[in-house]
């Protein structure tokens, strides 16, 4: 189902200047593949996002950064509509992809997760289930049944996710016979099998070792040359090393956006520089 058109993308307002709680101007144009604009999400009572207004570039990293509680996590999965699925949860505002508003009445929100891929905090491989069948099981859930249609999505998506050469030989065992490392890059090659536009991230790596986490953050390298990529995590110095853009939530707020090297060297508003300097958190 095709999104229905918005008669104002805002774009242009995107590209000729960052938000206005940041104060100085990007450098250079950017394309904006996503953006929200006054986003709420509402639990009965509790505002748990609120209105946030924020663009996603196109083949950059945008990390999301904040203590626990602050509203990351529930801003993210609101991205491709997970909360449809959380009783209870009321959104407000609009996000937009590509300009067109994934949460109109006429858009299919299975259609909004094929575009906005999502991978979780924990590896979420079907444990028993094959490699294989793994990575295509998203394909074949709309009725893709071609072998070697499949067969050749499924190299590439492993390919995509630096698994391929580690597991080629070994396309049947089982999922859930992986390491943990190799588990979350199996789950974003399911990601990348159904060809999204977008992905995200959810603490990716909080549940890796050291070496597997080092092997995920160099994936997100390759992949942001092709994918606009929104990462939450609660490692700083990850933020710092994989990202080009920063968003500091605090108390369902976005506090401060921004070049990442700028608001990790001069954030504008204060509360951000204390947390950056581990005055709370």
């Amino acid at each position: 189902m095709m999104l229905e058109t918005a008669t104002d993308t805002g774009k242009e307002r995107f590209k000729t200047r960052e938000m206005s709680l940041i104060g100085q101007a990007p450098a250079k144009e950017l394309d904006v593949r996503m953006e929200t604009r006054d986003l709420s999400v509402r639990y009965g009572q509790v505002k748990a996002v609120k209105s946030v207004s924020v663009p996603v570039y196109n083949k950059m990293v945008t990390a999301l950064i904040g203590p626990s509680g602050c509203g990351k996590t529930t801003f993210l999965r609101a991205l491709n509509r997970m909360h449809d699925l959380t009783r209870g949860a009321v959104i407000t505002g609009k996000v937009l992809l590509d300009g067109n508003d994934i949460y109109h009445p006429k858009v299919n929100p299975v259609t909004i997760r094929r575009r906005i891929g999502m991978v979780f905090q924990k590896p979420t491989p079907f444990p028993t289930m094959s490699i294989f069948n793994n990575v295509v099981a998203g394909l074949r859930l709309v009725g893709i049944k071609d072998k070697k249609f499949l067969n050749e999505v499924c190299e590439k998506a492993l390919t995509s996710a630096a698994l391929f050469d580690e597991v080629k030989d070994r396309l049947s065992s089982p999922g859930g016979s992986l390491s943990g490392g190799q588990q979350q890059r199996l789950s974003i090659a399911r990601a990348l099998a159904i060809e999204p536009e977008v992905l995200l991230m959810d603490e990716p790596t909080s549940s890796l070792d050291p070496q597997s986490s080092a092997r995920i953050e160099d994936l997100i390298h390759e992949l942001k040359e092709n994918y606009a990529i929104v990462i939450v995590t609660h490692n700083l110095q990850q933020a710092g090393r994989v990202s080009d853009y920063t968003g500091f939530f605090y108390l369902g707020e976005l506090i401060e956006f921004g070049e990442t090297e700028k608001i990790f060297t001069n954030p504008v508003n204060r509360k951000t520089e204390e947390y950056l300097t581990g005055k709370f958190g």
